[in-house]
């Protein structure tokens, strides 16, 4: 009874991906030399536009050390965690504060998900230039967030996190010179 529902399964829905040729596991690094860089996560083929997504897991910081040295994160992938002090559904965007720093997060990655204003929020993403459509943005947050975003591609509520405890394992982590 239940094998014709196997084989329609199997034959229909849950097909593998094929990439094209050029991107099978064989020949994926011959064909990395005809990829250039398009930003520091992603790799476009000439051939194809087949996009590759290099993802790194996120380096955990803290929103002050973003603000103090923006240059310094510009491209990386980090993983920040803060309250969320306003969000913006027409521009995709949240602003993250942890004591007198502030970020603006770009969630348009995320889809539709309810923010709540004063949750405790974690974000790992990339850090790069604000995004062009900042005109929605009140102006004090303009002035907290400065010219890096965290375009996200994870985000997740973490109420119940002890900030205090989080900050002093993640020094001692550093200190370890495991993270």
């Amino acid at each position: 009874m239940f094998g014709f529902l196997r084989t329609a399964f199997s034959t229909k829905i849950l097909r593998p991906f094929t990439a094209p040729h050029h991107h099978q596991p064989a020949a994926v690094a011959e064909a990395a030399r005809g990829m250039k860089v398009r930003s520091s996560v992603k790799l476009m083929c000439d051939k194809c536009s087949f996009v590759h997504m290099d993802l790194v897991a996120g380096k955990p910081v803290f929103l002050e050390e973003i603000v103090a040295s923006e240059s310094a994160f510009n491209g990386q992938s980090v993983r920040v965690t803060g309250t969320l002090h306003s969000y913006s559904p027409a521009l995709e965007s949240a602003v993250l504060v942890e004591g007198q720093s502030a970020l603006i997060v770009d969630t348009k990655l995320l889809g539709v998900v309810k923010y709540h204003v004063g949750q405790t929020y974690q974000f790992i993403g990339v850090l790069g230039p604000a995004a062009a459509a900042s005109s929605g943005i009140d102006d004090d947050d303009m002035l907290c967030a400065r010219t890096i975003w965290l375009h996200a591609r994870v985000g997740r509520v973490v109420d119940g996190l002890d900030m205090a405890v989080y900050r002093r394992a993640i020094t001692e982590l550093r200190a370890a010179s495991i993270l």
